[in-house]
């Protein structure tokens, strides 16, 4: 009788210890999944944002050029909805220096354009055309390192998107 109720006793412990480490072992793996999703996401979102970005600024800077040269398919209406769909986009705390200086950029361009000087204009294009590209580049870098990693970069001076 003795050795049935060690056996039983045996038997409740083990099946609970492996109750246990089951429950121990599905909260571990529920955490690493959703941190894979949540790293997932941001990542999307961010090759969304690269992408739209850089829809929105080529079209930016069609619609100057045609501006600037009394094109009649160019509209100021649609250069100043560009800007502000730009700027939108961006970060507006100064410590962010690219999108500080993408959004003095996008005033050159709308200014260059309005006053009709090809010269400026090919100018001021040409500096923001760099800018956004040096800012789809760190956020490219930034996105990248966090797929490879499975962490995301929060808090730092870079982070904004």
């Amino acid at each position: 009788m003795e050795n049935a109720i060690f056996g039983f006793m045996g038997a409740l412990i083990g099946s609970g210890l492996g109750f246990i480490g089951s429950l121990l072992s599905t909260f571990g793996k529920s955490k690493d999944t959703s941190k894979d999703v949540l790293t997932r996401t941001v990542t999307n979102e961010r090759a969304l944002w690269r992408k739209e970005l850089r829809e929105i600024a080529g079209e930016f800077v069609e619609n100057a050029l045609r501006i600037a040269a009394n094109d009649s398919t160019g509209s100021i209406y649609a250069l100043e909805k560009q800007r502000v769909q730009i700027r939108l986009r961006l970060n507006p705390n100064p410590e962010h220096a690219l999108d500080a200086s993408i959004l003095v950029n996008i005033q050159n361009v709308l200014r260059c354009a309005k006053s009709l000087n090809s010269e400026k204009l090919a100018e001021a294009l040409s500096d923001f055309e760099r800018d956004v590209q040096a800012l789809l580049t760190q956020e490219w870098d930034k996105s990248k390192n966090e797929a490879e990693s499975g962490t995301l970069h929060s808090g730092t001076a870079n982070c904004k998107h």
